[in-house]
């Protein structure tokens, strides 16, 4: 009985996974889920890592952007042109309403990132917050190396990181029943990680609400399936690839990631 009720309630956390859609209906709260991640520290991170590998790359893709946030900070650190590109329209266009507020030159693009189509080359392309781990398939993971490998130049360099199945058993307690409000939004997120599946969930409910009498006016959820990678896993699936590895770090230095870390930013090139 107990099976069937989990069987049950894994049918019910199905995730949309089309990248135009994921995200539509958190775009208005994304920052504020957002809110305890600290960018600064993030983009000094990845500029440091850019910078060992490509010191005088300066055309930047950041891919899965979001709201923006992480290209505007990028966008302080050096004279980088950005191109941010994201799935999601809705995420787009907040992210293109907060560069306008900030005066930013950052171009911004609604892509597909297993699916590019920019008819542009890049020194560097980025992308971060464990997106590689919405690819839940090889061929999935595969299109995004080839979609990247097209678009990279010849001396290029593709920085991304992902969780592992050490990552999720210990984020999932923190993140379950977490909620918040904004404006005029509230939501509560319910976070669990399958391991026999290796599939992390994180299921959002999110009502809004009448600025004036404060009651709810509509109710939508959004669910999130993750896949978590090995460490190994990525690495097959990079040799299969036009890319190669540079290197595999482990969290936020420069520490050699291994099957025990639980998140690791990867540097692969062109070539």
């Amino acid at each position: 009985m107990k099976d069937r009720k989990r069987d049950k309630a894994d049918e019910r956390d199905q995730g949309d996974r089309n990248p135009s859609t994921i995200y539509k209906k958190l775009a208005p709260v994304y920052d504020h889920i957002m809110k305890e991640v600290d960018y600064e520290d993030w983009t000094d991170y990845i500029d440091a890592v850019i910078r060992y590998h490509h010191p005088y790359g300066d055309r930047m893709l950041e891919l899965a952007c979001g709201t923006g946030t992480m290209a505007l900070a990028m966008e302080q650190r050096d004279d980088y042109d950005i191109t941010a590109t994201d799935a999601s329209a809705d995420m787009i266009r907040v992210a293109t309403e907060k560069g306008r507020h900030r005066k930013s030159s950052i171009n911004w693009l609604v892509q597909d990132m297993c699916r590019l189509d920019i008819g542009s080359r890049f020194d560097i392309i980025f992308m971060v917050f464990d997106s590689l781990n919405y690819l839940h398939r090889e061929d999935e993971v595969l299109a995004l190396f080839e979609s990247v490998a097209s678009h990279l130049d010849d001396d290029g360099i593709f920085v991304f990181d992902f969780t592992t199945p050490n990552f999720s058993p210990k984020i999932a307690p923190l993140l379950d029943g977490e909620q918040g409000n904004l404006r005029n939004y509230r939501y509560r997120r319910n976070s669990r990680y399958i391991k026999e599946k290796g599939i992390h969930i994180n299921h959002f409910f999110v009502e809004k609400r009448d600025p004036k009498t404060g009651r709810t006016i509509d109710r939508f959820e959004e669910v999130h399936e993750q896949r978590v990678w090995t460490l190994q896993e990525i690495k097959s699936m990079v040799i299969l690839s036009k890319l190669r590895m540079l290197a595999a770090y482990e969290d936020f230095d420069f520490s050699e990631a291994t099957d025990n870390s639980d998140r690791i930013t990867m540097v692969l090139r062109h070539g």
